[in-house]
């Protein structure tokens, strides 16, 4: 008996243990302990030199059933069109209230929950930041305050109820935009994150209009245009898209999202 409650014991540590090292990672002076030299290489993303301070974890949204299997295959679409193991996109759409913020928050609360892979989701909207308003971390230091050199990302990625997603609100010094994205740690963040997670999601505003989402597509693998269905005329889209190409983005593809499917009268009758 007491040889099962030893096992119960260790197998709690352990759990603790991981989490603890997924969420936040203490600075220790005990020598960590090498892997044999015939040990394979480690294939993780690089995390012991990102200590995320932070307080209580965020509440993770709830997605819809509904949405479960349109998720999945979107998160499969990219797999697919993005085949390198660190992945990293940025979510817009061509107009604006066309659903971007709640599509990039399923599809990183899938990966994280689903896949098990670690993700960070970042407010990239300066014009409406809502992912931060979602998350309730709006005013807190952030993405910004990485950019502008104010803060470190220990400091500013925020933890989740979830080991593996991580989210960087938007920030506090949002004062001048186009001077924040277009310095070095701007630039590299998305590059930088890569080496720490398997995902890196921006939410951002429409590109049409929108001068900080045509700045941040050139620094991610790719781009998903968000559509609302019966909202968004073809010619709208097609210049959004080209926009994209232009600003150096590669768009990998679009989601439609608040699709209907009405039911004639003749076929109605009938039911």
């Amino acid at each position: 008996m007491s040889s099962i409650r030893d096992a119960l014991k260790r197998a709690e540590q352990q759990r603790l243990k991981r989490l603890g090292s997924d969420s936040e990672v203490p600075q220790s002076s005990e020598p960590a302990h090498e892997a044999p030299d015939e040990a394979a290489p480690s294939t993780e993303p690089a995390t012991s030199d990102l200590h995320v301070v932070g307080s209580a974890p965020l509440p993770l949204i709830e997605v819809p059933i509904e949405f479960t299997q349109e998720i999945a295959l979107f998160r499969q679409a990219v797999e697919t069109a993005l085949p390198q193991p660190r992945r990293s996109l940025v979510m817009t759409s061509a107009t604006d209230s066309e659903g971007t913020t709640l599509i990039s928050t399923f599809l990183a609360i899938n990966l994280a929950i689903r896949d098990s892979k670690r993700t960070c989701l970042i407010d990239g909207n300066f014009q409406s930041p809502k992912l931060s308003r979602l998350f309730g971390i709006l005013g807190k230091p952030g993405f910004s305050d990485y950019c502008t050199g104010r803060a470190e990302l220990g400091d500013v990625i925020q933890r989740t109820e979830s080991p593996d997603l991580f989210v960087l609100g938007l920030g506090t010094d949002v004062y001048n935009p186009s001077l924040i994205l277009s310095n070095e740690r701007a630039r590299g963040l998305a590059s930088e994150l890569g080496q720490r997670f398997d995902y890196v999601i921006y939410d951002t505003g429409a590109v049409l209009g929108n001068a900080e989402t045509s700045m941040l597509v050139p620094t991610v693998d790719g781009v998903v245009l968000v559509v609302r269905a019966n909202k968004t005329k073809r010619e709208v889209l097609a210049k959004a898209e080209k926009l994209i190409r232009f600003s150096g983005g590669t768009v990998i593809g679009t989601v439609l999202n608040r699709r209907t499917f009405p039911i004639p009268d003749t076929i109605y009758k009938r039911l």
